[in-house]
This record gives structure tokens, C-alpha cells and sequence, in this order.
């Protein structure tokens, strides 16, 4: 399937989801806020008529013939009311009273006098000090199930109170046809208006598909016929982010052209193999001295591991090689700086014996990065081991961290001649290098190159400065 194919169908998977998802809350949830706003003003009418009721609990022969005279009145008037369509000419709500024993001894309207509702919810809960709801079927006559819940009366019961004893429950009905009939009409109303908000998103979506597509499909041409060797000019897209594809893709087929991938990692796989050989060469010559068997043993093990840090170095870098414009490390994981410093000590010991330098570290307790361990540990090894070669015999080498709360800062510090001003700029450049103070010799000048990368990949920085005293490196790792 096709980037475009794909795009249209997440467009259209999103559109039918979201108006699934809209009529599922319209069928789920507009009912039931519908039936809370409808039930809430009863609580308030049956708690109001059983304080009036209340009044007759009062007398050892309760009368209710001016509730019942006043109710008839109520039922016999025309509101004339036009509620937002709906209009309303009578008054529907009924009104029953039982006593404690739950015996009907008021009904408005003369049904249910003298029956037992002792077991009716409404009754039944509000007896017991518990607020008594119940809905009943309007007829007698058999409902579908969807009529059920519209064509019922609600009741909400209210306790009647004789100083604190509790006398009597007064039930206010009211029947939900009309606020069914109100769910219906915010239902079919919601629903065409997101009809039309989904045709209107469908448009839209048509239109940004076309928009997106064509230079999509106009870049995977492109791609396919520079795959094929074909000399092509690069397509003008505009400056977007389709546009920066094709002139990626423009930069990558000239620097494929002259070769200099291949070219650059043939010659950071030389660079960093010479590390680790010259530590297995150094530990190799102080070996064959005379020394206690301990010592011996501790540089054997040396020369084990660089050499399997050497191997390891040639699969990383070639993995390296395959992912040169990635966008991101590999495999971020927190990483225990003072472990990967501990590393980097032992493998630079014979190094650093040779020249009689001292290596301190400091202030690297309980302090992690976030990161590619592998990379890491060689941009330090290779920091350390420019100090080393740049380091006056018998001098000494500072590495310290300064943990802040969005970033890291490892300072290397050596004693060295620093370096000269025409160079200052020049340091991170690949293949350039200066002579080293006590041999005069250069290196391929790709180390400090790698240092770069490796902080570009972790979006931190490198830096070198210069001073009277020697020279510092600082990296800075963002907190994350």
C-alpha cells in the first residue's frame, strides 16, 4: 500500500471513528443528563408539598381535602406554554401521600387510596431514610423495549416529619414523554449537525490528500529514477519539509557520487583502531618487564579487553557507517558516569603511566547521561587521549563534571602548550591535526571530528578553549 493509499485511509479511519464515537456518547450519555435534569426540580416540588402536607400529620384526623381541592384546580388550568417547540396546555404531574405503614391516604388522582405501597421503591426507600425513586409503565398496554423508558411516569418520594419521627412519604409522579420527546429532537438535531461537520471534514481532507500527495508521489519518482542512475535535476517543491527531502536526496546521490562516505568511515575505522592497538602495544612491552605476578596479570587482562574493544569498535563503526544521517541515538539508556570514567582509566593506564601524567577525577558521583554507551565512552576515551598526547611528561590531566538541572558538563582539563590561534577554529574539522609536542607526529585528525558527532547525536556540544594554563574540553549532554 501506498504513503497517499495510507494517508486517505488513516483520513477516513479518524472520520468514521470520531462520528461512531459522537453518536455512541449522543445514544450513552445525552439520555441520561436529560433524566437528571428532568428528575432534580421533582426532589425540590415533593420536598416543598410534604412540608405542606406535613402541617395535616399534626391532627389526629390528617385532612387533605384543600390539597385535593387545590391539585383539582392545578389540573383544570391551561398553561399555554411554548417550551423551546413543545407546546404544553395541562398539567400532568399526581401526587399521593402514604402513611407510615405505607397505606395510600392521599391520591390526586383517586386511583390508589386505601392500596399498600409499603413495597413500591419510591414508598419502600424513603421508609427506610433513603431516597425512594421509581418509573412505572404509563398503560397497561405491552410496550417495545425502546417505548419502555419513554412512555413511563417517574416518582420521587419526600419523607413527612412529625417533629423528628417520621410519618409519612408524599410521592410526586410526572410522566417522561416530553423530555423524551426533547432527546429525540437534541439527538436527530446533533446528529445533522455533525452530518454536515463530517461532510464539510471529508472536503477538507480531500483537498489537504491532493495537497500532500502530489509532491509525495513527485519525491518517490524522484527517488526511484536516481536509484536507476539517472542524472535528474531536482524537483522544485517549495520550501517545506517535502522540498528539504528532495534536496536531501539531491545532496546524498553527489556525496555518493565522490565517494566520500565510503571514503570517511574507512578512515574513522582506521583512527579508532589505533586506540585500543596502542594500548594492547603499551601494556604488551611493560608486560615483558620485570613486575610482580598481580601487575602482570592486571595488564594481561588489558590487552584482553582492548582487544575485544578493538573488535567491538569494528562492528560499531561499521553500524555507524550505516546509519550516518540518523536523527537519534540508537540505544538511549541511563548511563552511571563513573563507571564509564573507571573504564576509560584503566584502558588509558598504561598511556598514562608511560608519561608519568596523573589523572584526576572529580565530582563524578551519582552523576548519569542519557545515552548510546558505546558512543559516549569513546567521545571521553578520545578527549582523555588527545590530553594524554598533548600532556608535558610528568604533568597532570582534570576530569570533572558540573551536574545542573537541565544539563551535564564534563570539563577535561591538561597541562599542555595549548593550542595556537590559527587553529583554534580548525579543530573539529575532519583529517586536521597538529604535530604532538614530544614526537612531532599527527594523527589522521579524525578524532575530535567523532567527539562532534557523537554530541550532535546526544544534542549537546563540544568545545575546546584554549589557555596560559593548558587547554579544556568541555562537553555539555542535555538533561534528557
Amino acid at each position: 500500500m501506498t504513503v497517499r493509499s495510507r494517508i486517505l485511509l488513516v483520513f477516513f479511519l479518524a472520520l468514521a471513528s470520531g462520528f461512531f464515537a459522537l453518536e455512541r456518547w449522543l445514544s450513552l450519555e445525552l439520555r441520561p443528563r436529560y433524566y437528571q435534569s428532568f428528575e432534580e426540580p421533582l426532589v425540590d416540588m415533593a420536598n416543598i408539598l410534604a412540608e405542606i402536607a406535613g402541617q395535616e400529620f399534626n391532627k389526629p384526623d390528617p385532612d387533605f381535602n384543600r390539597l385535593q381541592f387545590a391539585l383539582q384546580r392545578v389540573y383544570q388550568r391551561d398553561p399555554q406554554a411554548d417550551i423551546y417547540g413543545l407546546h404544553k396546555n395541562n398539567i400532568d404531574i399526581r401526587v399521593y401521600i402514604t402513611d407510615s405503614k405505607g397505606i395510600v391516604i392521599f391520591d390526586s388522582y383517586y386511583k390508589a387510596v386505601g392500596q399498600n405501597f409499603s413495597k413500591w421503591r419510591d414508598v419502600y426507600l424513603t421508609l427506610q431514610g433513603r431516597y425512594g425513586v421509581r418509573s412505572s409503565p404509563l398503560t397497561e398496554i405491552p410496550l417495545r423495549r425502546d417505548e419502555l423508558e419513554a412512555r413511563s411516569i417517574a416518582y420521587v418520594a419526600a419523607p413527612i416529619y412529625r417533629d423528628d419521627d417520621l410519618v409519612g412519604v408524599l410521592s410526586v409522579g410526572k410522566p417522561k414523554v416530553n423530555v423524551s420527546r426533547f432527546i429525540l429532537t437534541a439527538r436527530r438535531d446533533l446528529l445533522w449537525a455533525v452530518a454536515g461537520v463530517a461532510v464539510l471534514v471529508l472536503l477538507t481532507v480531500t483537498m489537504l490528500y491532493l495537497w500532500i500527495s502530489r509532491p509525495l508521489f513527485q519525491v518517490a519518482q524522484f527517488a526511484q529514477r536516481i536509484a536507476q542512475g539517472e542524472t535528474l535535476s531536482t524537483p522544485n517543491l517549495g520550501d517545506n519539509e517535502i522540498g528539504s527531502v528532495a534536496d536531501a536526496i539531491a545532496a546524498m546521490r553527489q556525496a555518493l557520487d565522490g565517494k566520500q562516505y565510503i571514503e570517511r568511515y574507512t578512515q574513522t575505522l582506521a583512527h579508532e583502531l589505533k586506540s585500543p592497538l596502542t594500548s594492547i602495544k603499551a601494556s604488551a612491552e611493560l608486560s615483558l618487564e620485570d613486575m610482580p605476578v598481580l601487575q602482570r596479570q592486571r595488564f594481561i587482562r588489558n590487552i584482553q579487553t582492548e582487544n575485544e574493544r578493538a573488535l567491538n569498535l569494528i562492528q560499531r563503526l561499521l553500524e555507524l557507517a550505516a546509519v550516518e544521517n540518523r536523527q537519534g541515538v540508537v540505544d538511549k539508556k541511563p548511563l552511571a558516569l563513573e563507571e564509564i570514567v573507571e573504564e576509560i582509566a584503566v584502558a588509558l593506564h598504561a598511556a598514562l603511566r608511560q608519561k608519568q601524567l596523573t589523572l584526576v577525577i572529580t565530582a563524578i558521583n551519582d552523576v548519569t547521561l542519557v545515552g548510546e554507551r558505546f558512543l559516549i565512552r569513546q567521545a571521553l576515551f578520545n578527549i582523555l587521549d588527545n590530553a594524554i598526547g598533548f600532556s608535558a611528561v610528568g604533568g597532570q590531566i582534570t576530569l570533572s563534571v558540573i551536574a545542573e538541572p537541565n544539563r551535564t558538563v564534563i570539563i577535561v582539563h591538561d597541562q599542555g602548550p595549548g593550542i595556537p590561534d590559527y587553529a583554534q577554529d580548525r579543530l573539529f574539522e575532519r583529517f586536521y591535526s597538529l604535530p604532538r609536542p614530544d614526537s612531532q607526529t599527527r594523527n589522521s585528525g579524525l578524532g575530535l571530528s567523532f567527539v562532534r558527532e557523537v554530541m550532535e547525536l546526544h544534542q549537546g556540544t563540544a568545545t575546546l578553549i584554549s589557555g596560559q594554563g593548558g587547554t579544556e574540553a568541555t562537553l555539555v549532554f542535555p538533561a534528557n
